[in-house]
């Protein structure tokens, strides 16, 4: 077993190589470092990296962990949660969005996040915007005070230029 620096050095080293596109470097940093104890918190830290494409390979992981079943504890939240301001890059954005769904956001952290989602529901990619939509409906969800908000972007979802955001609106709307 390593320590947890050692693990945060390791996915230091192999996310430094990542250069957005290879998911195969991720895969391999997965698996040469996904038992560890550490893991998932060195992930988080990562996140709010000013380095290279460390941030979105970080959150790709993260991402992949959370589909994998891994149940993030409530300081793993809380922690995430701290970390989105410092997530600035279209693809650790997405990777979060489409994270948001797996974690238990306490409630009084959802709206601290849905203000994070705002902007995002705008953005240049179709893509950033249909899954903070998609997380925004999470949080609704959760949390009813955000209903409004959440009808307000369904709405301008299911008018949007893109059909991925289009379809991700009606795909919401009928869940309701």
């Amino acid at each position: 077993m390593t320590s947890a620096s050692d693990v945060r050095r390791q996915l230091r080293a192999r996310l430094a190589e990542y250069d957005g596109q290879s998911v195969t470097l991720l895969g391999e940093a997965e698996a040469a470092c996904s038992r560890d104890p550490d893991y998932f918190d060195a992930l988080i830290e990562l996140a709010g990296s000013r380095k290279g494409h460390v941030p979105a390979g970080a959150t790709w992981l993260i991402k992949s962990a959370l589909e994998a079943g891994h149940k993030a504890s409530a300081s793993q939240a809380d922690a995430l949660v701290a970390s989105l301001p410092a997530i600035t890059g279209w693809a650790a954005q997405l990777h979060l969005c489409q994270s948001i769904g797996f974690l238990d956001i306490p409630p009084r952290h959802t709206g601290f996040v849905a203000h994070w989602l705002e902007p995002l529901l705008e953005h240049e990619r179709p893509f950033v915007r249909a899954w903070s939509l998609d997380a925004l409906g999470h949080l609704a969800r959760a949390d009813e005070s955000l209903a409004d908000r959440f009808e307000t972007a369904l709405a301008a979802g299911a008018k949007d230029d893109r059909a991925s955001v289009r379809a991700r609106a009606r795909n919401l709307a009928a869940r309701r």
